[in-house]
Order: structure tokens, then C-alpha cells, then sequence
């Protein structure tokens, strides 16, 4: 029998507690509150879920369980009223053993009772209002009703077993010929009987071709055991993950009676690669050397919080790949592991992190810290995208044997050498430091190596001494920093491209072996009324001029099926009126020539200057006598070819409203929810994005969808952006958006079939052909 696994995402009863409001009906993944894009005034408290839960069929000697994949962030989990378990931690999976309770066949009450006010010993454990950061509340991830039979594989994070749980499949030796891989398989024993079993797997290429197989002895597990089997397999020029062919490999491993019956059966995905990592060697993946380029994800979204499907979690990994990054840091905590699978198939490297930032609690938060060390090695170590662990607290003083039991930890989960224990005091395998802090030219410990985590920020932002993060004493002149906000317009995002440009410069000139970039998306914080305005996107995942930039550092060779890449070129300007002559120029192209009105200006070769010397495409600087009201016109050429252009017009007077629903071509399941970004443009009647345009745009929907947040939304920059969250079995809704003194339109969206409407990102520069 194979597992039963049942996503319970509809029928549930929702209300806060404590407070007269009548429970409504919601879906899962669910946010108790529609969040503020700032971070203000986020609830706090108790809220409680139920639903009836009913087996379909009794299973002799099964085990059933609920899996929580996350819950914010102490829970209670009761059946007809009486408490059966719960968890601390909000952040990972744990499951819940219902069987006495529910195995009679009958229909029973499920209740759910999640907190998320400010607890010491839970990490983070800083308060909500002094955290860089938010973290929401409620069932944010998937609850899946589980049926294990009398012998079964186990759950990693639930058995509770080190290096072992579930399947682990970890790459022993690599060479140029063979893989040599351990494979380890933890098998248990429900019943009160002793069970005979064998076990037999085989393992699948990307193109699921059979490269191994293998079927072992029959044995005997007694009553209530459990017992873990370590396999070997060699297997012959074998297919790696790499980071521009992130191909992946599947291992199904069955357990069968003595006579060959199938008994229960998982499946589980990998990838053969190999990291090794020092200061004088680099990053080499997979024997090669390697130098990415990376950032900073915080994983909330728009209104919803952590309430992101799968497929948004996937879309929000696509728009990290494309905007020229192949390296992500998931700060400050654990995230979605849908986001990761993401990550292992669009080749992106991923360093991973227990929950922590600038804080250590008392025992029961340390305790906690090492038990979320394990569960996180354990949940996510089969993804070949993790190679960096940050078992380590955000730059938190900790003391010398919380962080020896935090590496001790790391390395007994995950044995070998693969296993890089990460942290921002020089303790651990790999340390990471930030531009802010300074030295990273010159610190050096023997032969390890570094990462900047951080950079590009916050030392535009503040000075570190005399800081302080309550009144906001020690902060820089504001014209000088890295934030900005789409609608500040042409100048505040050339202040945060000039700011992203040298500091990047700066490390790539430093011995790190990567970075990360402070950050992909802006994102809101507890201890600030505005959100951080620091990321590349906005909120809404909309592009700032930096976006294109570090897009335009990923070569033009580089395309692929799964993401889009390839020559570009951007010009960072609005041609306006009070528009900087200096037109500055983003291409990974050999030359771009401008065009003013079709006047010729160049071709050029890249402005090379001190900010940008060690760039690998510096920008290209066109300077121009005075503004023309026009089109600019860039056109990047290679080899004299012209293979990329971007074209940009002054607006005239908004004329009309074009409507975009921003899928990324990824379409979630139809039988679960999915939470989407909609953007309503105001245009001229040639199209061109009205920038200085503020009306307020009033948006309904017709259909199995709702908007969450206001239906009434103003522009910024000449945008109105709502969330969208379509109701499972939903496969098609109309959005209508209208504009007063403008006119209405409309856009009917339909899962992997035609949208009627433009599912472009307008500012988004083509490559020619």
C-alpha cells in the first residue's frame, strides 16, 4: 500500500479568539489577518481553526497523523475537545498521532488552536516590534491528513532519529566517470506484531531513465522497532546539478512483504553535486569554479503574510533567477519547502537558516535553537541547493558553547564533508559578514572562506556606532541611501542603482566566494512604520532600475527553458522633463548605441570608471546636451549584431488602463488555492506608463477569486497593484479595473489555457529575434 497523503485545504472554520466575531469559512494556506503593506498594527493573540474529519476507510494496524508543514507558532491540536499534541516553533514541519482518536470510522472535530504573541523562548524571540522583520500567525502552510501503514518509511523531521529519517541520500565521492552515493532508509514498525519486509528502490534520471536499482534480503522488524539501512550505489556518468543545468534525480523506495506485495512506497528527489568551498580556491561546484551573484529573500508577501501557495513560492524563486542571481539566502528563517524545490530545478544555490536575529533567550530558546538546527538539516538536507547552513543566530552575540553545539549539531545530521556550517562569528566552516561591518578585505583565517552575507544597504543607510534602532539616531543623509520607493521617481532609483553598483564592485574585488545583496523584494519590519524600500522589487514584485541592472550581470550566453535570459539592454530613466541627461545604460551586451528621436548616439563601449571595474558588464553612460521630448531607443549589439533592444517615450496624458494578472507563466494546481499579483497600468494612447500619474484605480472580480486587501488602490508611479487569491477548483475569473475620467478594462485569467490580456512585464527589455 502506498502512502496516503490528503491535503485538508478546504472546510475549515476560522475565528480569533477572545472577541465576539463570528467564524468564518477559509482555505488553506491561511493568514489570520489581511497584513498592512507596512507592518503596522499586525494582530497578535490566539485564533482557532476547525473542521470535521472523517476517515474514508479504516486501514488495520495504520497509523494516522496530521502534517503540519509550519504553524506560527505554538499550537494546540485537540479531536472532539481533548487535547492529542502540539508544537513549539513556527517556522518547521511536525506531525500529530491521531489514530486512537479517529480510527473508529466516525466523524470527528478537528480544532486547532495556533498563538503568536511575543515569546522569549520561541525563536526569533525577539518581540515583534523590535524584529527587522514580521512573522504572521495561523496555518500559513499545507496540513496534510497521513496514513502510514503497520510498516512504513518514516517522516525525517518526525522520527526523531540523527542522519537518519525517512530517506537520505547524500553524494560520497564524485569524479569525472561515477557517483558514489550512501543511501540511507529508516523503516518502522507500527504493530504490536513483528513484521517481515524487504526493501527495494530504484533511482531515476531527469529524464526518469532507470540508472540503479536494487532489491535487498527479506528481515524481520519486531514489534513497535524501527531500524535504519544504509545502502551503497555507484552510479555511471551520472547527470549533475548544476547551476545552468540543474538536472534532477528520483529515488523510489518501496518496502514489500516476503512475497513481493508492495506495502508502502515514497519517493523522494535529489541532485548529484559536489561543493567544496576556501579563500584560495573559491566556491567549486561540482569541481568547477564558480562566482555568483546573490541576495536577500524575506519570504512574506503583499496582505497575505507566509500564506503563499506553491506556486507563488515558485514564481518568487523564477523572479530571483532572472533578475540575474544564482545564489539566495532565505534570512532570517526557514522557508517554504515548495520554495526550494523551486530553487533545486531552477538552479539556484540556497543558503539555509535556522530562525534568529539579534537575539539569544535563556535555556528553553537554546534548547529550541538546536532542536530547530536538526529539524531544518533533516527537512531539507535531499535538496541539492542548500550547500550553506546557518545554524547560527543573525548577528547575535552567542557564546562559545551554544555555537559548538550548533556546528556539532550540523555535522552529526549531515555527515561527510558537504555538510558547511555558516555564521557570522568566526566559529563555524564558512564565515559570513557583512559589508556594513567592514574588513572584508582584510579579514582572514587560515584557508576559510567568506560570504558576504549582506550588502548595499544598510551602510548607505546608518552608522553602525551610535545607532539606534528605537529613534533612528545615526542615520545618514537620506538622499544618500539605498531605499527607494518606485513612486520617488528617476532620481531616489538611480541613488539606489549607483549604491548597488559600487557595493557590488567592492565585493566582487573582496576574497568572498559569493554575496548577497540586501535585497530581492521589499519587505515590511515590526520595529518600523515603513516597510524596508531596499529591494530590487517592490513589494508587489514590480522592478526598480537596480532590478536590471544585476540582471545585466548574467551573461548573454546563459538562457534556458525555465527562466528568461539571454542579451539585454535597459535604459534607467523616465525622459521626463527634469530627467538626468546622463543616461545611464544597463546591457550585457559588447556596445549599445542610444537614439534620441532616432538620432544616433554612440555605439559605445561600457563606461568604465572607479565604481565599476570589477563588474563583469559594467553600465553604459550616454551624456546628452538636453532633454527632447521623444523616444529613447538602446539597442545592444554583439559582435555587431544587434541582438537586444529597449525603447522608452515621454508620456502624454493618461488615456487608457491596461490590466496584467503577473503569473510568470507558472499556473498553480486548480484544486488548491493560489494567491496572484494583479497591476493595472495607466498608459497614454501609445502605451507608455503615465510615471507621475496617482489616480485611484477601483478593481472587482468576477469569478471564483477575491481581491484581498482594498478593491480601491492608488497609482504609485503610474501602477495600481492588488493580491488576487483564487479559491481551489477555480480555473477561470475575470478582473475588472476602472479609473475615473479614464474608462474601464478588463482581463479574463484562465489556468494554462489563453488570458485575455497582456501577460507581459511592460518595462521588461526583449532580446531581439
Amino acid at each position: 500500500m502506498a502512502i496516503f497523503r490528503k491535503r485538508l485545504i478546504e472546510g475549515w472554520s476560522f475565528r480569533i479568539l477572545d472577541t465576539e466575531d463570528l467564524p468564518i469559512s477559509v482555505c488553506l494556506p491561511h493568514n489570520p489577518f489581511v497584513s498592512d503593506l507596512d507592518g503596522c498594527d499586525h494582530w497578535q493573540g490566539l485564533c482557532e481553526y476547525r473542521r470535521a474529519l472523517k476517515l474514508d476507510a479504516i486501514q488495520e494496524d495504520a497509523k494516522y497523523v496530521l502534517h503540519f508543514g509550519a504553524a506560527m507558532h505554538t499550537t494546540a491540536v485537540a479531536i472532539d475537545g481533548e487535547r492529542v499534541g502540539g508544537h513549539s516553533g513556527g517556522y518547521l514541519p511536525f506531525e500529530v498521532d491521531i489514530t486512537q482518536w479517529v480510527a473508529d470510522g466516525c466523524e470527528h472535530v478537528l480544532t486547532v488552536v495556533v498563538d503568536n504573541t511575543d515569546n522569549a523562548e520561541v525563536p526569533p524571540g525577539k518581540p515583534s516590534d523590535e524584529l527587522d522583520f514580521c512573522y504572521y500567525g495561523g496555518l500559513y502552510r499545507h496540513v496534510e491528513l497521513r496514513v502510514y501503514p503497520s510498516i512504513h518509511i518514516t517522516d525525517p523531521v518526525s522520527a526523531s532519529v540523527v542522519a537518519s529519517g525517512g530517506i537520505f541520500v547524500r553524494t560520497e565521492k564524485l569524479n569525472s566517470e561515477e557517483a558514489t552515493l550512501a543511501i540511507s532508509v529508516h523503516v518502522a514498525n507500527g504493530s504490536n506484531l513483528n513484521r517481515p519486509y524487504c526493501i527495494r528502490y530504484r533511482i531515476l534520471d531527469e529524464s526518469k531513465k532507470i540508472v540503479a536499482s536494487n532489491t535487498h534480503e527479506s528481515q524481520v522488524l519486531v514489534a513497535y522497532d524501527d531500524r535504519t539501512h544504509v545502502f551503497s550505489e555507484v552510479i555511471r556518468n551520472p547527470q549533475l546539478w548544476d547551476l545552468d543545468a540543474p538536472l534532477l534525480h528520483t529515488i523510489v523506495v518501496e518496502i514489500v512483504s516476503p512475497e513481493g506485495v508492495l506495502i508502502h512506497c515514497v519517493e523522494e528527489r535529489f541532485g548529484i553535486r559536489w561543493i567544496d568551498v576556501s579563500r584560495s580556491e573559491g566556491l567549486r561546484l561540482n569541481g568547477k569554479r564558480i562566482r555568483p551573484l546573490g541576495t536577500n529573500r524575506h519570504q512574506d508577501y503583499p496582505r497575505i503574510g507566509y500564506a503563499l501557495s506553491d506556486a507563488a513560492q515558485y514564481r518568487d524563486a523564477k523572479r530571483i533567477k532572472e533578475a540575474g542571481f544564482d545564489y539566495v539566502r532565505l534570512s532570517h528563517y526557514p522557508q517554504s519547502p515548495a520554495f526550494l524545490d523551486a530553487c533545486d530545478e531552477l538552479g539556484l544555490l540556497v543558503m539555509n537558516c535556522i530562525p534568529g536575529w539579534q537575539f539569544l533567550g535563556g535555556e528553553a530558546f537554546r534548547e529550541a535553537c538546536f532542536q530547530n538546527a536538526r529539524d531544518l538539516v533533516r527537512r531539507d538536507r535531499n535538496h541539492p541547493c542548500v550547500i550553506f547552513w546557518e545554524l547560527s543566530l543573525n548577528e547575535t552575540e552567542m557564546d562559545e558553547a551554544f555555537m559548538s553545539e550548533l556546528m556539532r549539531i550540523g555535522h552529526e545530521e549531515f555527515p561527510g564533508d558537504q555538510m558547511l556550517v555558516c555564521g557570522w562569528i568566526d566559529r563555524f566552516d564558512v564565515f559570513i559578514h557583512s559589508r556594513q561591518h567592514g574588513k572584508i578585505h582584510t579579514w582572514q583565517n587560515g584557508d576559510k572562506a567568506l560570504v558576504v552575507a549582506e550588502y548595499g544597504d544598510w551602510e548607505f543607510y546608518a552608522s553602525n556606532e551610535g545607532f539606534d534602532q528605537k529613534t533612528g539616531a545615526g542615520l545618514l543623509a537620506d538622499w544618500s541611501n539605498s531605499r527607494a520607493f518606485r513612486s520617488e521617481g528617476e532620481r531616489r532609483l538611480r541613488r539606489q542603482a549607483h549604491n548597488h553598483i559600487v557595493a557590488l564592485n567592492d565585493t566582487l574585488s573582496s576574497p568572498a566566494v559569493t554575496d548577497g545583496l540586501w535585497s530581492m523584494f521589499d519587505y515590511p519590519r515590526g520595529y518600523s512604520p515603513t516597510r524596508a524600500a531596499c529591494g530590487v522589487m517592490d513589494i508587489h514584485r514590480l522592478p526598480k532600475y537596480s532590478y536590471f541592472f544585476f540582471r545585466s550581470q548574467r551573461s548573454p550566453d546563459q538562457v534556458s527553458d525555465r527562466w528568461k535570459g539571454g542579451p539585454m539592454v535597459y535604459i534607467a530613466s523616465r525622459w521626463v522633463e527634469n530627467s538626468i541627461l546622463d543616461v545611464l545604460v544597463f546591457s550585457n551586451c559588447q556596445q549599445v548605441s542610444l537614439t534620441v528621436n532616432g538620432k544616433m548616439h554612440g555605439p559605445l563601449v561600457p563606461s568604465l570608471t572607479l565604481n565599476n571595474q570589477h563588474l563583469r558588464y559594467p553600465p553604459f553612460l550616454f551624456q546628452l546636451d538636453r532633454f527632447e521630448r521623444g523616444t529613447l531607443e538602446a539597442t545592444g549589439l554583439i559582435d555587431g549584431i544587434a541582438v537586444a533592444r529597449h525603447c522608452i517615450a515621454t508620456p502624454g496624458t493618461p488615456a487608457r488602463l491596461t490590466l496584467q494578472i503577473s503569473d510568470e507563466g507558472i499556473f498553480g494546481n486548480p484544486h488548491e488555492a493560489d494567491v496572484l499579483l494583479a497591476h493595472a497600468r495607466l498608459v497614454d494612447q501609445a502605451g507608455n506608463i503615465c510615471k507621475m500619474a496617482t489616480n485611484e484605480v477601483a478593481f472587482e472580480i468576477v469569478g471564483g477569486a477575491r481581491i484581498v486587501g482594498p478593491e480601491n488602490v492608488l497609482c504609485e508611479s503610474g501602477v495600481a497593484s492588488i493580491v488576487l487569491h483564487r479559491s481551489p477548483g477555480c480555473d477561470r475569473f475575470t478582473l475588472v479595473a476602472t479609473c475615473e475620467g479614464i474608462g474601464a478594462t478588463s482581463f479574463e485569467y484562465c489556468i494554462g489555457g489563453t488570458m485575455v490580456g497582456s501577460s507581459e512585464r511592460p518595462e521588461a527589455p526583449k532580446p531581439l529575434g
